[in-house]
């Protein structure tokens, strides 16, 4: 499982946030990013598409568990586990 730290910059102030992978099989996969006080679970299907050989498809991501108050906070974070994942 793969496990690593991201930083976001959100109201011109950093965020920083470690993320887990805690679940992956052949079509989903989910991590838990924790930060100062609080977790949220993301759910993505980027295994199936690249299993499928779609490379250039977007990935669908779902949160399925916590709130994420800052609406384009969301987008940030996906951005950075999507650079990260694809090293």
């Amino acid at each position: 499982m793969k496990s690593f730290r991201i930083r976001i910059e959100i109201d011109r102030r950093y965020r920083y946030f470690q993320v887990d992978e805690i679940y992956n099989d052949g079509s989903i996969e989910k991590y838990r990013l924790t930060g100062k006080n609080k977790s949220v679970v993301l759910q993505s299907n980027r295994p199936l598409l690249r299993a499928k050989g779609l490379k250039h498809k977007k990935v669908e991501w779902k949160l399925t568990e916590g709130i994420i108050q800052v609406s384009y906070g969301l987008n940030l974070v996906i951005d950075e586990i999507m650079k990260e994942v694809d090293k």
